[in-house]
């Protein structure tokens, strides 16, 4: 289990509110949520791009109590809100693009994500045989 607030008591519902309100402060047009018996997640929409972020849901057979379980789930939100805290940063400072930094969650026409397409067997297939140039020198 992460380590990041394992033991928080801050609910989910204001997690997602505090996730919200940052992605707004930072230049987001708009933000929602869907819940869905998978799990959670935030749509958000930036210079007409349209993004998608799953919280899917533990396991429920991975813990010993229901309170254990629900534990697990509020620790994902805040970590998801911290996760995108630090992505804004980056992307403040100059460090790194939005685009570049959210590309994976970047929502494709047909509902998945740019993530989703590139862990298709086809497509890590193909990247396997590609030859790619040295990382490092040498």
């Amino acid at each position: 289990m992460a380590r990041y607030a394992k033991s928080t008591n801050v609910p989910i519902s204001r997690s997602k509110a505090q996730i919200g309100d940052t992605l707004q402060r930072y230049g987001v047009d708009e933000f929602g949520m869907g819940t869905s018996p998978r799990g959670d997640g935030i749509i958000f929409k930036k210079n007409d791009r349209i993004y998608k972020i799953n919280v899917p849901n533990p396991n429920p057979d991975d813990y010993s109590t229901d309170m254990k379980y629900e534990q697990a789930r509020r620790q994902r939100w805040r970590v998801l809100l911290l996760s995108i805290k630090a992505k804004l940063e980056e992307i403040e400072a100059g460090l790194i693009s939005f685009d570049d930094q959210f590309l994976a969650h970047l929502a494709l026409p047909n509902g998945t994500t740019v993530g989703d397409f590139m862990r298709l067997p086809e497509n890590v297939e193909r990247l396997a045989k590609t030859k790619m140039p040295k990382l490092l020198c040498g």
